[in-house]
């Protein structure tokens, strides 16, 4: 099977050809596969660290459905908020990339996972995959790094006085990231699809019937249920499901923040002519950043989210390839002296995410002049 089957949107230059030095590096990975007798999707390792998230999940909540006190509930709010982006970063994510299992209706069912986790799979996907994939880090394009006005990270938007604070505030207000893709961003999303989502322009109805039962089953699980079985009073559940969205909020925020906007950044644009400075599979390279890749404990919790270079180049393979596949990446950049972008640590990214805040925040946007 092909291991790179990544279509190659129109903004992308065309006339640019690939270098040889993607003609080498697909040619190491597929022999890596062949020499070692590997499939692409989840093998062993995969399917038990699945099912000890999803168990490990299912055991907290079972646990907080029968806590005795305000406090050990908190505790496990926080819990569940944090293993809740372990399981969709290794679990969900791959089955949206069809990258889990070799059957494409199975990882269609396994998209499912979002939804019982308050996310909605159909929208997660055409974010994802139709449009921050194809379309990485390119501003107005890439969904998943869509920015508001209280934010300044694309280098040419303009710059307000309250943006000269956004590394203070917007630490802050990562915290709602999660509870914001709950109650609006699907909904949002879903009324207003973007046009470079493979050219979707209508839903099918089911799919409104699932964005507004999936929201409301996870309504039930994690507010009505607690508030009926526990002896807590309804702002105590209200304020522990505020602090699992937290939770949730700032472990995901860490992977995103880290892989794609950081300190050195690119964010490329289209010309005159609606292209981009770059081939397809070299924008990857550009835009992408990994991070901690020697760290197995942020590797396996991640979803080898970490090594996220060679996932925007191969995002039909499992991620439990990935840190072998990184390593051939890394000696194949060295050979042909394409650059490769990586914090040595988990605490790098963060600064350097930090930093870009910091600088976007005091930098003045590059002006344009029209031509008369």
């Amino acid at each position: 099977m092909e291991i790179n089957k990544c279509h190659t949107p129109y903004l992308h230059n065309k006339k640019i050809k690939n270098h040889e030095f993607f003609v080498v590096l697909r040619g190491r990975v597929q022999n890596h596969f062949k020499e070692n007798g590997l499939s692409i999707y989840a093998e062993d390792r995969a399917y038990a660290k699945a099912i000890l998230l999803v168990g490990s999940y299912a055991l907290v909540y079972y646990s907080l459905l029968h806590t005795a006190t305000f406090s050990q509930y908190l505790l496990l709010c926080v819990a569940l908020g944090i293993l809740k982006i372990f399981v969709a970063l290794n679990v969900a994510h791959d089955a949206a990339h069809h990258a889990f299992f070799r059957s494409k209706k199975f990882n269609e069912l396994l998209l499912f996972v979002f939804d019982a986790l308050g996310a909605n799979g159909y929208m997660w996907k055409l974010r994802h995959v139709h449009s921050h994939h194809a379309y990485t880090n390119v501003p107005d394009h890439d969904a998943d790094i869509k920015q508001s006005a209280l934010v300044r990270i694309f280098p040419d938007s303009p710059l307000k006085h309250l943006h000269r604070l956004q590394h203070v505030y917007m630490p802050v207000l990562y915290g709602f990231y999660s509870m914001h893709r709950l109650l609006f961003r699907d909904f949002k999303d879903f009324m207003d699809t973007p046009t470079n989502n493979q050219g979707i322009k209508n839903h099918q109805t089911m799919e409104l019937i699932r964005l507004i039962f999936g929201k409301l089953m996870y309504f039930l699980t994690m507010i009505a249920a607690p508030y009926q079985l526990l002896a807590l009073e309804f702002h105590q559940v209200i304020l522990g499901f505020i602090i699992m969205q937290f939770a949730a909020s700032y472990t995901v925020a860490i992977a995103l923040a880290s892989a794609h906007v950081g300190h050195g950044a690119e964010f490329p644009e289209p010309d005159d002519s609606n292209q981009l400075p770059y081939s397809f599979l070299m924008h990857q390279i550009i835009t992408t950043t990994d991070f901690a890749t020697k760290n197995l404990l942020v590797t396996h919790l991640y979803g080898a989210f970490n090594h996220h270079v060679i996932h925007h180049l191969f995002p039909h393979v499992c991620h439990i390839h990935y840190p072998a596949l990184t390593r051939i990446l890394k000696r194949t950049c060295e050979e042909y002296s394409i650059p490769y972008k990586e914090n040595s640590t988990l605490l790098d990214a963060i600064y350097a995410h930090y930093q870009l805040l910091r600088e976007r925040g005091k930098e003045e946007a590059v002006l344009v002049m029209p031509e008369f």
